[in-house]
């Protein structure tokens, strides 16, 4: 397999073709002061895996550069932490490149501390509207300056080499788009401050440590705004690798804006759609240095097509390996069909970077690896733990306790394990996400956990069983009560109702049918239910209290739904709730105006939240230690109740 084998960049080698690429996870480690443990046992995670190359977050190289939560580096501080990150993952074979960038003209100058405004080529303004100063020869030298001693502090310090990050929309990317750099200086010419760049950072760091791109070869732009183009962009990569500083290329998409999400692209996106552009790209530079391809590859089998093929020398599955960081251990003990796919949720992962830590849909363990000891290390004094509901959370606290070595039973009340989750079963490309319900029925099988399906629990039950520990995830029921008055001319469907195509048990022919979603909670489910209205042939309209439509999701997931909403002709009333329904009509009131619009329309859906099904926690609780988990404790997202689930049996005494 040609995965597995060993590849040079450059002056370094590793030990496979697996990649992690740099992602924003736990961006603290940066701040001086921190321990920086927790990304430490994150990356070293993956190391543990088998991963071949790590390539850390992105690091700010000057002080104009800092956003969000982002930290400039302390020399010191930093020297202390690269020394101990790079040996922890030598250790294990992995190699580590530092990624390092500057945003330029990117996001908003209040997300930083001195509120100093965003540094350009150009005096040109962010994707989100905001000036930006223009920098001086000066001011350029000084950045350029900060590329070559960020460089320095990390090969110094255990570091195997460099990545200059040229894509999405960053300040060297910046450079070279014809809106972005309007000078008429020498750093006008469109590759002179990458190439200056790469010069100064390669005469820093000398030829025994490894220097690389990464290079946007589509950028999804117009012309007019500022678009290159895959053509140019592809020549760019060429033109870059003849000048012989570089040791190989990282490939992404993408620039900023609206189109960010396709770069991180969700479960909407076909697998592996950007690698015909990483094999032109490998084809342009003649295979002179090793390319790194990149975007949505959850597979083994699509990566080793990938690199057989000749699209790529080597893969990045990031998000792969948040899922699952054994990929490349499990493909050495056979037991590749164990993998723990990626789903494309985006939910923990992409879609909380920069405010919030990351994690992962299907793997809680994500960002708690420092916490929680290896799951296959066997317990001292196994229990019996019975697991009422098999649903995401029920099912995870199963495998989890399971896996730990308790004795476990698992109660369904259903036909099927998954819950809620598996409404999304006939939802077009939504459907992937029941892969996590998969390979969680996979390893219950495995682990010897055979659920009880079609079976209602009761205290007699209970007594009967005589469990050590109750984890209850029995879930939530959908409600219809939205609290306004109505006269009954028009049914109000739930969610789940809706969902289904159906109402009292009849199936709904929806086709042209008039709904007015009354989205109060404006989640990934009410999201994915509107579209599904729409793709039924409803003509749909969302009346929202929020500001926008999805004021709930992730940023990717937000981004994809604000480009297609006009194209399904989905009509979405923000600021807005519904009043009352009479004679046929839903009745609108804005939320600051008061002002009423009435709608005609056949069907309502109830946007609201469903009641936790928590009845027998208050039966049990005197006879039994329980754990309320999932829809049960609180109604949210499968992310939630996924980890509930992994925390209460881990946590379990």
């Amino acid at each position: 397999m040609k995965l597995l084998t060993p590849i040079k960049l450059g002056p370094i080698e590793l030990q496979n073709r697996l990649v992690s690429t740099a992602h924003a996870a736990y961006v603290d480690f940066w701040r001086p002061g921190s321990d920086g443990q927790r990304y430490m046992a994150y990356q070293e995670r993956r190391a543990k895996g088998g991963t071949g190359l790590i390539t850390l977050t992105a690091q700010h190289v000057h002080e104009s550069s800092l956003y969000i939560l982002h930290h400039l580096y302390d020399k010191d501080d930093l020297s202390r932490k690269f020394l101990e990150l790079s040996s922890r993952l030598h250790r294990h074979g992995t190699k580590v490149i530092s990624q390092l960038f500057h945003v330029g003209v990117v996001g908003k100058s209040d997300c930083r501390p001195d509120l100093q405004p965003l540094w350009g080529l150009s005096g040109t303004i962010s994707a989100e509207g905001e000036a930006a100063h223009a920098m001086t020869e000066e001011e350029i030298e000084a950045v350029i300056q900060g590329f070559v001693d960020t460089a320095v502090v990390a090969v110094e310090n255990g570091i195997d080499g460099i990545e200059l990050h040229c894509a999405h929309g960053y300040l060297l990317q910046q450079s070279f788009s014809p809106f972005a750099n309007k000078r008429t200086d020498r750093w006008g010419e469109p590759l002179f401050l990458v190439k200056t760049v790469a010069q100064r950072v390669r005469a820093a760091i000398g030829r025994d440590k490894a220097l690389g791109i990464r290079l946007c070869i589509e950028d999804f732009l117009k012309p007019e705004h500022g678009g290159v183009g895959h053509e140019k962009l592809i020549e760019i990569g060429a033109d870059l690798v003849a000048t012989g500083l570089l040791d190989y290329m990282n490939h992404s998409e993408g620039a900023t804006g609206a189109d960010y999400s396709r770069t991180i692209g969700s479960f909407r996106y076909p697998l592996g759609e950007f690698l015909p552009l990483t094999r032109a790209l490998r084809a342009s530079i003649n295979a002179a240095v090793p390319v790194i391809g990149v975007g949505k590859i959850p597979t083994v089998d699509l990566a080793e097509q990938a690199l057989q093929q000749g699209d790529c020398d080597l893969v990045g599955m990031t998000r792969a390996q948040i899922s699952d960081p054994d990929i490349i251990a499990k493909v050495k003990s056979k037991q590749t069909h164990r993998i723990r796919l990626c789903t494309g949720s985006n939910q923990g992962c992409i879609d909380r970077v920069g405010l919030f830590p990351i994690t992962c849909i299907h793997n809680p363990e994500v960002g708690e690896e420092d916490r929680f000891e290896a799951l296959d290390v066997p317990i001292q004094s196994p229990k019996h733990v019975l697991v009422i509901g098999g649903g995401p959370a029920g099912m995870k606290a199963a495998e989890v306790a399971a896996r730990r070595g308790h004795k476990v039973t698992l109660v369904e009340a259903s036909d099927r394990l998954g819950g809620r989750l598996n409404y999304v079963e006939t939802f077009g490309q939504a459907s992937s996400l029941l892969g996590s319900i998969a390979w969680l029925e996979q390893e219950l099988g495995y682990l010897g956990v055979t659920p009880m399906t079609h079976t209602t629990v009761d205290v007699e039950f209970v007594k009967k069983l005589r469990p050590d520990f109750v984890v209850l995830a029995t879930g939530s029921t959908d409600t219809t009560d939205m609290g306004v008055p109505t006269d009954g001319t028009v049914p109000v469907l739930s969610v789940l109702d809706a969902a289904q195509n159906q109402y009292g048990g009849v199936r709904l022919d929806m086709k042209s049918a008039r709904v007015l979603m009354a989205d109060m909670r404006a989640t990934y489910e009410t999201a994915l239910i509107t579209e599904h209205l729409a793709e039924s042939g409803c003509s749909v309209t969302v009346a929202t209290p929020y500001l926008h439509f999805g004021a709930n999701l992730g940023f990717t997931h937000l981004l994809d739904y604000q480009r297609v909403l006009p194209k399904w002709g989905i009509d979405v009333k923000p600021l807005h709730v519904l009043a009352s329904i009479s004679e046929g009509k839903a009745h609108l009131a804005h939320v600051f105006a008061g002002i009423m619009t009435s709608l005609e329309v056949d069907f309502v859906v109830a946007g609201v939240h469903p009641k936790p099904n928590d009845q027998l926690y208050h039966q049990l609780r005197e006879m039994v230690p329980i754990k309320v988990v999932g829809d049960a404790y609180a109604p949210r997202s499968a992310l939630e109740a996924f980890r509930e689930g992994d925390r209460a049996a881990r946590t379990l005494l």
